[in-house]
């Protein structure tokens, strides 16, 4: 990376110091030898790596689920909990199971993580009981500031200069009660779980009508995921920043500020991406909210690590008191960044008694360059964000000057081939980059997501970079509602004719790759012709016009820009005529991208018996046949005028390694129409079926490096495309009004009755998956049916209901 700007040195990001293990007095062994992790996934992958450098034995805990989980692996000791399923609870929140599981490991801690039991005071206080070093707050300093209505009574009292958001001070969670207390503070306002965090259990409301309903739904959320159906109102401010001051306490009355943290890009009340430091801080702002956080953390002794945030309005810049997460957050990675201190070997140090002014590290705290994290999750951000889930294909780090590093830090348990369950959180991995300046970090996090290879479940890599680059990114004073303003531009951006058109010729690639590697052996750079002895544009059929093969190639442009909410896979028919072997080798040849669609509405409007509804007239075997013949004299018709021809020429090509836990991508360089393009190409193990042994469809993710994502990609031949559309079209005349589980989830809800007459946009039915909470709406008028009930586990695919 170039240090330099203008001729002018820039700051070096520092490396990350590591604090020391207390040693203790009567053994002279550290205090910690072995620690238990009492949480899963990425993490607990970030304890080990810090763990390991300080010769810390780890235990883990996981289920069957997440057996192929990188943190399994990496721990020097991991203990099966059977499968999620198989326990009434989650095991992640069995306090007995998880102390018990410490104890018998001989661990002397426990660390645990973000999110489930870490900010649950009960659990604090057992483990300090049965002996073991809790790596964290106090169960008090929990029980008081972990609780966000606890947390502001507190402050009220003990520090009442603490600016505070307006709020309803009651205890009550009672509608009416709520309904008279957003009347007297003003609408919009938000409701939040008292307890947890990470954006669950929030709502904002704009209208008393909406109050009710919304309520339910955050005490829903909140007993699921916390346990407690506590909630708290506040008044919501439109134009704000979330900014939080990470802190550390020690058990000799010290706390450290280590500076903010903007975390203001957020989609459902969750972060997606953070930096630091804020650039909207003004060195005064900055301080005096340092300030408040740590005199906060004072008031009551805190001791380890935690966050205290707050919301900045952006039109007076001023700041009030939000909440202290009593934890290490998600995002800590790029407060270490800019301070050159790991905060994980913070936490254990002053979990053993370490006094904070005595480590060398923490004497000159300061801000070096910027730092940004974006975080992956397996998620539809053209489907609001729903989540995903499914077989990761392949999982690939970028390359080269992009590869892991010292400025560039991926943290993941994933791997190629893990598997993404409902069971757990959507996020599956986070980018971590340094630079100098925070133009810098914008560009190399960019390019950073765009040659990352994360291939097979749909996530949201693509929209990140559509955020990064927006120019109200680039607007220090962005907010809170940043994608809520500019949803659809970063959804669909527009596009030039050039980019639709050379989108378009992207279709060529997963053919090209198929006919690759069954046709000549392929070395680096230099493709061998088959056949060589025989002389170029030898034909053996007097009437072929030039050796033309087909191919229907079918595209999931799903989140890469349509004019439609959510793109509907579209099919192109490909033409391919061998142009030449040029001297240096590269296979060239000419394709014709024809639209499918075209194709079959002249076949059917020249086909006297097709219907008017062009769903079923290819429903029979005698009607698909007449429009095969009607297609197949298209195809010849266009071979011999073969419209618009792409010059294809291929650079490069290596083929793909079997697949396997650590599978290779095809990669190849082709020159569309002069334009280089790079692709990385496989064939998913999860998508082989039946059909697809069979030769009859071949199914293709591509990744390509110019669009920042990898696309889904069918490859048919025309009959066996026909063949599929006409099932297809079965399928669908006898499914109208079924509303299928998306993905595997389970049944929350059921607001009607069996046989109740419904209307079209009614809720129906509310399920869970991947902790996220879904209503699913009637899409006609009739009378609701369904087999299942509130509890029940229900796979993908599977009809839920029917309005009939």
């Amino acid at each position: 990376m170039d240090h330099t700007q203008d001729g002018q040195a820039l700051p070096q990001r520092p490396p990350l110091a590591v604090a020391p293990i207390p040693l203790d007095p009567d053994t002279g062994a550290p205090y910690i030898q072995k620690l238990f992790i009492a949480n899963r996934g990425e993490i607990a992958c970030r304890v080990i790596y810090t763990c390991r450098k300080l010769q810390i034995r780890t235990v883990v805990i996981y289920v069957t689920e997440d057996e192929m989980s990188r943190h399994v692996s990496e721990a020097d000791e991991a203990i099966l909990l059977g499968s999620m399923e198989s326990h009434t609870t989650n095991p992640f929140l069995n306090v007995d199971l998880l102390i018990k599981a410490a104890l018998d490991s001989g661990a002397q801690a426990i660390h645990p993580g973000y999110g489930y039991l870490s900010e649950n005071a009960e659990f604090a206080e057992r483990v300090g009981k049965a002996g073991l070093i809790f790596i964290g707050p106090s169960a008090g300093a929990m029980s008081t500031l972990g609780d966000k209505r606890s947390s502001k009574q507190y402050l009220s009292e003990k520090a009442p200069d603490v600016p505070l958001i307006p709020g309803f001070s009651g205890s009550s969670t009672q509608a009416h009660d709520l309904e008279k207390a957003a009347a007297d503070i003003g609408y919009p306002i938000m409701l939040k779980a008292s307890a947890g965090g990470g954006g669950k259990g929030m709502r904002i409301v704009r209208q008393a009508s909406q109050l009710s309903e919304e309520l339910a739904r955050v005490q829903s959320e909140a007993a699921r995921s916390f346990g407690s159906t506590d909630v708290i109102l506040e008044k919501y401010i439109e134009s704000s920043k979330h900014v939080e001051i990470q802190i550390v306490g020690d058990k000799h009355g010290n706390v450290l500020s280590f500076f903010e943290r903007d975390c203001s890009v957020q989609r459902r009340h969750q972060k997606v991406i953070e930096e630091s430091p804020c650039p909207f801080l003004s060195d005064e702002l900055r301080s005096s909210m340092g300030q408040t956080a740590t005199r906060i953390a004072k008031l009551i002794g805190y001791e380890n690590a935690g966050t205290v945030e707050f919301v900045v309005d952006v039109e007076t810049s001023q700041y009030f008191f939000l909440e202290v997460n009593t934890r290490l957050q998600v995002e800590h990675p790029i407060t270490e960044e800019v301070t050159g201190v790991d905060l994980v070997s913070v936490q254990l140090y002053v979990a053993c008694g370490g006094d904070l002014d005595s480590l060398s590290v923490t004497r000159q705290l300061t801000q070096s360059g910027h730092a940004i994290e974006c975080r992956l999750c397996a998620e539809s951000p053209e489907k609001d964000f729903f989540p995903e889930n499914g077989l990761i294909s392949l999982w690939k780090p970028a390359g080269g000057l992009l590869g892991p590093s010292r400025d560039i830090r991926y943290e993941t348990a994933i791997q190629s081939c893990s598997s993404i369950s409902i069971y757990f959180d959507s996020m599956i991995a986070k980018l971590v980059v340094w630079a100098p300046t925070r133009d810098l970090a914008i560009q190399r996090m960019a390019e950073l997501l765009a040659n990352t290879l994360c291939m097979g479940v749909r996530t949201n890599q693509l929209f990140l970079q559509r955020c990064l680059l927006h120019p109200k990114f680039r607007d220090l004073g962005y907010n809170t509602s940043f994608i809520p303003q500019n949803l659809q531009q970063l959804l669909r951006p527009s596009l030039t004719e050039k980019q639709k058109r050379f989108r378009e010729a992207l279709v060529v690639v997963p053919s090209l790759f198929m006919r690759l590697q069954a046709g000549g052996k392929v070395r680096g750079s230099h493709v061998e012709r088959p056949f060589q002895n025989v002389r170029s544009h030898f034909r053996n059929q007097r009437f072929d016009p030039g050796s033309i093969q087909s191919d229907v190639v079918t595209t999931d442009w799903q989140g890469l820009g349509a004019s439609s909410e959510v793109s509907a896979p579209q099919s192109d028919l490909l033409l391919w005529k061998m142009a030449a072997y040029n001297s240096a080798q590269a296979k060239e040849y000419e394709a014709a991208v024809i639209p499918f669609a075209h194709i079959l509405n002249s076949a059917l409007q020249i086909d006297s018996t097709a219907v008017e509804d062009s769903a079923t007239s290819v429903s029979s075997t005698k009607q698909m046949a007449i429009v095969y013949n009607q297609i197949s004299n298209h195809v010849r018709k266009a071979s011999s005028h073969f419209p618009q021809p792409i010059i294809v020429k291929v650079l490069s090509f290596n083929s793909p390694s079997p697949a396997g836990q650590d599978p290779t991508p095809g990669m190849f360089e082709v020159s569309l129409d002069g334009t280089k393009v790079v692709a990385y190409c496989i064939e998913p193990k999860a998508a082989e079926s039946s059909d697809q042994a069979k030769g009859h469809s071949n199914f293709i993710l591509c990744h390509f490096p110019v669009l920042g994502t990898f696309v889904r990609f069918q490859k048919d031949t025309l009959l066996s495309y026909m063949e599929g559309y006409r099932t297809s079209a079965e399928d669908q005349s006898a499914t109208q009004g079924n509303i299928k589980a998306p993905m595997p989830c389970k049944v929350l809800s059921i607001p009607k009755s069996q046989g109740e007459e419904v209307k079209k946009g009614e809720t129906i039915m509310v399920i869970e998956s991947m902790k996220m909470e879904v209503s699913l709406k009637a899409s006609v008028d009739g009378r609701f049916e369904t087999s299942w009930k509130v509890g029940d586990a229900v796979a993908e695919e599977k009809v839920l209901c029917r309005v009939v």
